[in-house]
């Protein structure tokens, strides 16, 4: 059967049109995609995201845009089969998100540990029932090391659905110690407080320590005596020795 010309022109020009609109969709597109992936990087980068996190995100943002551009291109060539073709995907997407949920749970709770930075490598956390340094996170797991050198991984997506406690957060923490002295003992102040922890290794000055009768029975008077430290546990021992010292009629024990 001949070919009619006429409709070989009519492909040629109708191919030639879509080809041309597909090039100039690419383009764009691929403008778009590094000016896109340029403003992400420079964003995380004034809030001090990490460098891998910052690289990580820029390139999806870029391919994000690419992604679009090429579906952009598939419809002009596909016309009307082009909502088959993008409902096909849309199952086969929902499918692999399905099956892969848990993993991209922890891996978008990853980048947003690594982008907020709620803690950091070195700080001492509480989660989920275990508490200790963080030595490693990664976009999936963080990796703790407790005081008795046992290593917990922890899913990041933890971090999303439990409360944090970070334990170094701050520079300094509460201290507290018990002052037990006779009933009919003379009644402690804060300045003598304050005077027996002024040259204390650790105790910091600000807040200054203070002094709190908290009950009095059985011929004993009950002193809560708080304080400020960077080393909390180094503080405190030394602490006690400094109380003990200024009250030697008195019994001191950790609060």
């Amino acid at each position: 059967m001949p070919l009619d010309p006429a409709v070989i022109r009519d492909n040629l020009l109708d191919y030639g049109a879509r080809t041309f609109w597909a090039l100039v969709v690419a383009a764009v597109a691929l403008l778009i995609a590094r000016a896109v992936r340029s403003v992400t990087m420079r964003s995380l980068a004034r809030n001090r995201a990490q460098a891998n996190v910052t690289v990580l995100l820029g390139n999806l943002a870029q391919l994000t845009v690419i992604a679009i551009g090429l579906l952009l291109i598939l419809a002009i060539y596909t016309q009307g089969a082009f909502g088959w073709i993008l409902a096909s995907f849309s199952v086969v997407g929902v499918v692999i998100g399905l099956s892969l949920q848990d993993i991209l749970k922890n891996f978008v709770a990853g980048v947003w540990v690594l982008i907020e930075r709620p803690f950091r490598i070195g700080d001492s956390i509480e989660v989920g029932g275990y508490s200790g340094t963080v030595e490693e996170i990664s976009f999936r797991t963080t990796q703790l090391r407790t005081d008795d050198g046992r290593e917990v991984i922890v899913p990041n997506g933890t971090f999303m659905t439990s409360p944090v406690v970070n334990l170094t957060r701050f520079p300094t923490r509460r201290a507290a110690a018990w002052l037990v002295l006779p009933a009919d003992a003379k009644a402690v102040t804060t300045e003598e407080i304050r005077d027996a922890l002024a040259k204390t290794d650790g105790v910091s000055p600000e807040p200054p320590p203070s002094v709190e009768l908290r009950s009095v029975a059985d011929g004993k008077a009950q002193y809560l005596v708080t304080f400020w430290a960077a080393n909390r546990d180094a503080a405190l021992a030394q602490a006690l020795h400094g109380l003990r010292a200024r009250f030697p009629q008195g019994d001191v024990r950790i609060g």
